[in-house]
């Protein structure tokens, strides 16, 4: 405990001692006994008993502690609180580290906890004095300064909290601990660092206090509100990597639900501003629930695409943006040597490949003959059927070899008379030990009614036999084989499917940047029931979008983090680069030829665009996924992750912070005391006065 009015000690001090000197000075009084009767001489031997003969001692004792606590109550005590010095001297150096994450703006009580740090902030900067300096750190995915150093313009700390934008990142505080350290190292004064923040766990977990200087006081303010509920879009995907004009693909939605309740919501997307679809979501409490819709996609060109839910308390999460670059109509070439192309296996492959009138699909399927397998035709398309083909030269092999390794994808059906050959050539053209399969004699059946074959185990995690996992893989155990080679596999690549003599009915290799599919049956129908099944043109066309190789652009980005890409300096010259609030964005270039190499780190939730008209590039940029759950950190483990023993203290409001400050005052509660003793004496003067009546 120390003392504001310390000096008031020498002054006050002989003041305890008066009630002694007024009992000693009572004891030479003379006292009156009145004899008018025996009565009077009875009540005077009781009024000499041993109590009343100690009131004068007890009155003295109460007096005396009644002196003693306003003695106390003058000089002003203090209590040391959250390990200050009180009435300690010097200047204070006074370093504020606000959490600027998206979590901040979260309004659960109306208010955003941003909106709450910046009044603490404002309290703490009031308890400043003329020769005390300040800095205020942001946290956010890069920390950021307002001073260079430590600062007396309380002032300029003002504006920039004043002027402070909502955060849309994620807190990395351990990095804003290492700004703080080099801060307070130097300064090399002892430095008082205050956290504002809604300790969310996400961003508190594992939080490194090493690099704090031990003699740097740390105090703990939490703005956060009781009530955390929140929903958020997480993420959002396109099951295939490229998509083409016409196509219907499916968004794979997850949304959180961070709350108590269960979420039973309306999910909407919505492409080009023009376009919209919407499916109800259900989710559990404190999960995260997948859901998938149906777009098409619509012609080539960038569309962005936009899925929201209903707004609630964290709006920035309730959006989700991403770009659908969608592709020209691609062309699948099928070699074939099959004598009626316009009813057999090529056919049916044409038909899977695009079951729509007039060509409106978006795979456009061209049969050429072996004979006219050169690189010219390679060159037009990226994917390649062959089925039914006679036997392939040695220099057709290289050319299909070339394509591959290119990135080019083929899907060889092994039904023609030649395939053992065709495959021993393309291995040799490939490399030895490329191949996955080894075909031996072809199987004819004769008697469809015993001999068909059936698929009797698969490799069903594989990209290739997506459509058959969960229920639907009863879908395989309705094909029906007829005609297949006898095959071994020789370990090389993958084995997909397997029949129910061991023979493999699927494999696939790798080669290059491309891949080849080994299917041991024919689409025809007379080797086979699948041209039959319904799930035959959705497996076939599901195989195509599988065999893309190149990586396509990313559909979205997280704020805050670079962006970079390609683009051609005429588009960059005569348009720049916008933000989502239309404002113009400043990028890093760098010239690749008549392209040039661009990169910014967005700071706003949206789309970044380069447009002439219609959108040429776009980037949807969306919050942290992580930043959506609001569930705080056990504050009460907070301080023991401190090293060293360091102490550290949660405080909140004006009172708490001059008392961290100068220590909490506790003259009232002497005050009190003196009342409560001057009222103790008035109680037992009224006893003695009816134990004398």
């Amino acid at each position: 405990m120390s003392f504001l009015n310390a000096t008031l000690w020498t002054a006050l001090l002989p003041l305890v001692f008066l009630p002694l000197v007024i009992h000693l000075l009572n004891k030479k009084f003379p006292r009156l006994f009145f004899f008018s009767s025996v009565q009077n001489i009875k009540e005077t031997a009781a009024q000499r008993s041993r109590l009343f003969r100690w009131r004068h001692l007890i009155l003295l004792l109460l007096r005396t502690l009644a002196l003693v606590a306003l003695l106390f109550a003058f000089l002003k005590p203090l209590l040391d609180r959250f390990g200050s010095a009180a009435n300690r001297e010097g200047k204070r150096n006074v370093l504020l580290v606000l959490d600027h994450s998206l979590s901040m703006e979260y309004r659960g009580e109306g208010v955003s906890c941003r909106k709450r740090a910046q009044a603490q902030a404002e309290k703490l900067l009031d308890t400043l004095g003329a020769d005390d300096r300040v800095n205020i750190l942001l946290a956010g995915q890069t920390p950021s300064l307002c001073f260079v150093d430590f600062s007396p313009n309380v002032q300029e700390a003002r504006r920039f909290l004043e002027r402070l934008e909502p955060g849309l990142t994620r807190a990395d505080f351990t990095l804003a601990n290492a700004s703080a350290a080099q801060l307070i190292t130097k300064s090399g004064r002892p430095t008082e660092i205050y956290y504002l923040s809604d300790f969310q766990r996400k961003n508190w977990a594992n939080v490194d206090f090493t690099g704090i200087p031990p003699s740097a006081r740390l105090f703990f303010v939490d703005v956060s509100t009781r009530a955390k509920d929140n929903r958020g879009v997480l993420e959002a995907t396109v099951n295939q990597s490229h998509m083409l004009a016409g196509d219907t693909v499916a968004l794979e939605i997850t949304v959180g639900n961070f709350s108590d309740a269960a979420m039973n919501e309306r999910l909407k997307v919505l492409i080009d501003q023009r376009i919209s679809y919407e499916k109800e979501v259900s989710v559990s409490p404190w999960s995260a629930g997948k859901v998938t819709l149906p777009v098409s996609v619509g012609g080539p060109g960038l569309h962005l695409c936009e899925i929201s839910l209903p707004p609630d308390a964290l709006e920035q999460d309730n959006k989700y943006f991403l770009t659908l670059p969608v592709l020209e109509k691609e062309e699948i070439l099928i070699v074939s040597d099959d004598t009626h192309p316009e009813k057999d296996a090529v056919y049916f492959l044409k038909t899977a490949l695009n079951p729509y009138e007039q060509q409106q699909g978006s795979l456009l399927p061209r049969h050429i003959p072996s004979t006219q397998l050169t690189p010219g035709n390679l060159a037009s398309a990226r994917k390649v059927f062959l089925t039914r083909v006679e036997r392939l030269t040695p220099e057709q092999c290289q050319h299909l070899g070339k394509f591959l390794f290119a990135g080019g994808g083929a899907i060889y059906f092994l039904d023609g008379k030649f395939d053992a050959e065709n495959v021993a050539n393309l291995e040799r053209a490939v490399g030895p030990g490329t191949m996955p399969l080894r075909l031996a004699s072809k199987r004819m059946v004769e008697n469809v009614a015993t001999g068909a074959q059936q698929v009797v185990k698969g490799d069903f995690k594989s990209r290739f036999l997506r459509l058959f996992r969960g229920a639907t893989r009863q879908d395989l155990a309705l094909l029906e084989f007829y005609d297949f080679y006898h095959a071994g596999a020789t370990g090389a690549g993958n084995i997909l499917l397997t029949y129910a003599d061991e023979s493999p009915a699927m494999a696939a290799c790798d080669h290059g940047l491309g891949t080849m599919l080994f299917l041991n049956f024919s689409a025809s129908e007379l080797s086979s029931n699948l041209a039959r099944q319904r799930i035959f043109p959705a497996w076939i066309q599901e195989l195509v979008k599988q065999l893309d190789t190149h990586e396509p652009a990313p559909t979205s980005s997280v704020v805050g983090e670079p962006v970079q890409t390609e683009v051609w300096r005429t588009e960059m010259n005569n348009n720049p680069f916008k933000s989502p609030s239309n404002r113009p964005v400043t990028v890093k270039q760098e010239i690749l030829g008549e392209r040039y190499a661009v990169s910014f780190t967005p700071v706003e939730l949206g789309f970044y665009t380069l447009s002439a008209g219609r959108p040429l590039y776009a980037f949807g940029v969306n919050a942290s996924a992580e930043e959506s759950d609001l569930r705080a950190v056990d504050k009460s483990l907070l301080p023991e992750q401190l090293p060293g023993g360091q102490a550290g203290h949660f405080v909140q409001g004006q009172e708490d912070f001059r008392n961290l400050i100068q220590g909490e005052p506790v003259f009232h509660y002497f005050i009190y005391a003196v009342l409560c003793l001057l009222l103790v004496e008035l109680a037992l003067q009224l006893a003695f006065k009816r134990l004398a009546a």
